[in-house]
């Protein structure tokens, strides 16, 4: 079995959609709440520039700067530490470690505060790489992301992905490696038919099983 796993964040270790929900919420009332019913029904996961284009219908739109900004100011310095692990993700990712599984982060979240909620659960020695969608100076998605991770370390060219959402499907399949879906994460609802996934799992402690 593979001894290397990457790992999507929000929707897969850690439940952010109250405090990323709220933020939106909170961001749209201010600045467009024409918009506010849009902003209740958007997808938690994807590029919050993404996001912020769906919420206000325009990919140009001239709030788009100022709602980003506004957004980052409230979810980093008001409502980033109510973001929890999910059930078993604390004692599952110490035990993969203890059993050196190499473990890396994909995800769609700025790295400040990926950084700052790893650090608060003491998760910093947990990770060999850590990819998010601002490492660069150039915006990644999640496909590019993995790779970056495969590229680094060979170790990863035999990873399992371990996500919630059909993007994070997609991006497994696009570098050829087996992906996992969390069936509680924030991608549940849409639909599944193309993607083929190796496992399927309700709980994370179940991630165990496959090392």
């Amino acid at each position: 079995m593979s001894k290397a796993i990457i790992f999507d964040f929000d929707g897969t270790l850690i439940n952010s959609k109250p405090v990323i929900e709220e933020c939106f919420h909170k961001t749209t009332k201010e600045l467009a709440p024409d918009r506010l019913k849009i902003s209740k029904n958007i997808l938690i996961g994807p590029p919050l520039r993404q996001t912020v284009s769906e919420i206000l219908g325009d990919p140009q739109h001239p709030l788009i700067e100022k709602f980003i900004k506004s957004f980052i100011q409230v979810h980093d310095n008001e409502l980033l530490k109510r973001s929890m692990p999910y059930p078993g993700v604390n004692d599952t990712l110490i035990n993969l470690h203890q059993h050196g599984v190499k473990m890396a982060i994909a995800t769609n979240k700025r790295m400040l505060p990926t950084k700052k909620i790893i650090k608060n659960f003491g998760w910093d020695d947990l990770f060999v790489y850590i990819e998010c969608t601002d490492t660069y100076k150039i915006i990644q998605n999640k496909s590019q992301m993995i790779n970056k991770i495969v590229m680094k370390n060979s170790n990863f060219k035999t990873a399992f992905f371990v996500g919630d959402t059909v993007d994070d499907g997609l991006s497994a399949i696009k570098n050829k490696i087996l992906f996992i879906k969390v069936n509680y994460g924030y991608g549940k609802d849409q639909d599944w038919t193309k993607i083929k996934s190796h496992l399927s799992i309700d709980n994370f402690e179940e991630i165990k099983n496959i090392i």
